[in-house]
C-alpha cells in the first residue's frame, strides 16, 4: 500500500491534466521514495519509464530499446542504433496521445555519454514540445540534479516546467505508518527510522519496536544491515573515507578539526569530503556560536543513518557471524539513550508540519538547533528549536525545548530556558513550546502564559480529528 506524498502526487497528476508538453526534474536522496511515487503517478496512465544502469551507453541504449519494445508491443527485431533515434521513436508516438516518459537515476546515463543532456535539450526544443508527453528525469544525486536546474551553462537550464525535490516526510504522513503502536512505540520508531518510506516501510506490525530492531538490524538476514550505507549515490570514491568520516560524527565529533583528528587526517583534507556529504545531503552543516564569532558544525541528516555508524558500522562481521542477539543486548542502553535523544527530531518535525499549517502564533522560518559556547550568561547555551518570525512578525521568536525523561518537565527547567533567551532580548514575542514524554509538574501546568505553550507525545500522535473536536 502505497502511503504519503500527497501534494507531489497533486501537482505530478495537475501536470498530466494540463494536456501541453510537460517536462519535470524529479529528485532527492537515495531511498527517499523517489520511484515508488514515480510508480504511483503512472499507475493507469500510458507511461514509460526506465530505470538507467550503471553500465556503459550501449548497454543501457540496448536495454531501453528492449524495454521500450515491450512497452509499444512492438516486433523484437526492433533495435535503435542511437539514444536520438529512440527519442525520436518517442516523440513520434506521443504525438496523437498523452504520454509520459521517465527516465530514472540520469546521472548514469550522463556518466558514459556527456552530450546526452545536450540530445535532450535538442528534443526539449523542438520534437518533445510539438508531442503530448510529459518528460520527467529523475535522480538521487542531488548535486547532479541541481546542476540540470541552476547552472547556467547546462544545456537543460531553465527548460524544465516543473521541480519537485522530494525531501523527508511530514510528520502526518510518516506516522500513518506506525498509527496502530502505542504512542510511546510511535515516538520510538519515528525518533529512530525518521520520516523515510523506505525504512518504515519495513517494520513489521506484528512484533514490537526492540524486536523490529532486532531484525532489521541485528540480524545477519536483516534487512536494513548494509542498506544504510548505500543511500549515497553509487559512483562515490574513497568510500572508507567517507565512512570513516560519517561514524566519527555519529559518534559525537561535531566540528571540521575534530572530525580531522578522529579520522587521522589534515583538517584541510577533510574538509572537501565534508562539503561532499553535504552536498549529497547526507550531512547537514550546521551554526554554533563561540560568543559572538560564529561557525559550523556537521551532524549526521539520516535518524537511522546515525544509529547504523553508531551501533552497527563496525560490528557487521559480528552480526554476520550470527551473534547479533549478544551484540543487541549490550547495546540496549545505547539504544534507549539514542531513542531519547532521537525525541527532539520527533517533535520538531511535529513542530515543521504545525507551522506549514499555521497552527503556531505566527509563521516562523526554518527551526533550527542553536548552540553557543562561552556565551555572555556565563555559561554554553544549546536549545533544541530557535526559529524567527516570517515578514512583518520577525520580531517574534520560537524557542523550543524537548525532555524524553521519566520526570516531568519541572519550573527549574523552564527558568534555565528562560535565563538561556535572554540571550534574545531584542525580540518582542518569545513563544516557548514545551515537549516532555513525561509531561509537566502542577507549578508549569499553573502557569498563564498565552506564549508558554505545554506538548505531550499525545498531542502529537493523537488522530487529527480528535483535535479539531477540541
Amino acid at each position: 500500500m502505497f502511503v504519503g506524498r500527497e501534494s507531489e502526487l497533486a501537482e505530478l497528476e495537475r501536470r498530466w491534466a494540463s494536456g501541453r508538453f510537460e517536462f519535470g526534474v524529479v529528485y532527492g536522496t537515495r531511498r527517499i521514495g523517489k520511484t515508488t511515487m514515480l510508480q504511483e503517478f503512472i499507475k493507469g496512465k500510458r507511461a514509460f519509464y526506465y530505470q538507467a544502469r550503471k553500465a556503459d551507453e550501449k548497454d543501457n541504449l540496448t536495454a531501453f530499446s528492449r524495454e521500450y519494445r515491450r512497452f509499444r508491443g512492438m516486433d523484437e527485431h526492433v533495435r535503435y542504433d542511437t539514444f536520438a533515434d529512440a527519442f525520436e521513436s518517442i516523440a513520434t508516438d506521443a504525438r496523437s496521445q498523452r504520454m509520459i516518459l521517465i527516465i530514472d537515476e540520469i546521472a548514469y546515463l550522463c556518466q558514459k555519454n556527456q552530450s546526452l543532456l545536450s540530445l535532450l535539450q535538442f528534443f526539449v526544443d523542438g520534437a518533445f514540445r510539438q508531442a503530448q508527453l510529459i518528460l520527467i528525469l529523475s535522480g538521487s544525486n542531488v548535486s547532479f540534479m541541481e546542476e540540470i536546474l541552476n547552472n547556467r551553462n547546462d544545456p537543460l537550464y531553465q527548460r524544465a516546467t516543473f521541480q519537485i525535490h522530494l525531501e523527508k516526510m511530514p510528520f502526518h504522513e510518516a506516522k500513518t505508518f506506525v498509527e496502530d503502536r502505542t504512542i510511546e512505540e510511535q515516538v520510538q520508531y519515528l525518533g529512530l527510522f525518521g520520516p523515510h518510506p523506505f525504512y518504515l516501510g519495513m517494520i513489521d506490525r506484528s512484533i514490537s519496536f526492540q524486536d523490529n530492531v532486532r531484525q532489521l538490524l541485528y540480524s545477519k538476514y536483516g534487512t536494513l544491515l548494509d542498506a544504510p550505507e548505500k543511500i549515497m549515490p553509487v559512483g562515490v570514491s574513497e568510500q572508507n573515507m567517507y565512512n570513516s568520516i560519517l561514524q566519527a560524527v555519529a559518534l559525537g565529533k561535531r566540528f571540521s578539526k575534530e572530525i580531522a583528528e578522529a579520522v587521522g587526517v589534515e583538517n584541510n583534507y577533510v574538509a572537501k569530503y565534508l562539503s561532499s556529504l553535504v552536498q549529497m545531503q547526507v550531512l547537514e552543516r550546521r551554526e554554533s556560536f563561540i560568543r559572538n564569532k560564529k561557525t559550523n558544525y556537521y551532524a549526521v541528516a539520516d535518524s537511522l543513518l546515525r544509529f547504523w555508524y553508531r551501533f552497527i558500522f563496525d560490528q557487521r562481521d559480528v552480526i554476520q557471524n550470527g551473534f547479533g542477539e549478544v551484540l543487541f543486548r549490550e547495546n540496549l542502553d545505547g539504544i534507549r539513550d539514542f531513542t531519547a535523544r532521537s525525541f527532539e527530531d520527533v517533535a520538531l518535525l511535529w513542530l515543521e508540519e504545525q507551522n506549514r499549517n499555521g497552527q503556531l502564533p505566527v509563521y516562523y522560518g526554518p527551526i533550527r538547533n542553536y548552540n553557543v559556547e562561552n556565551s555572555r550568561i556565563g555559561r554554553s547555551v544549546e536549545l533544541d528549536g530557535l526559529a524567527e518570525g516570517i515578514g512583518k512578525q520577525n520580531n517574534h521568536l520560537l524557542a523550543v525545548e524537548c525532555k524524553y525523561r521519566k520526570a516531568p518537565f519541572s519550573m527549574a527547567m523552564l527558568d534555565h530556558m528562560r535565563e538561556s533567551l535572554s540571550l534574545f532580548a531584542q525580540y518582542d514575542v518569545i513563544d516557548y513550546y514545551l515537549v516532555s514524554r513525561s509531561g509537566f509538574t502542577e507549578e508549569v501546568c499553573a502557569i498563564h502564559d498565552s506564549h508558554i505553550h505545554l506538548v505531550t507525545p499525545e498531542d502529537m500522535f493523537q488522530p487529527r480529528a480528535r483535535k479539531q473536536n477540541q
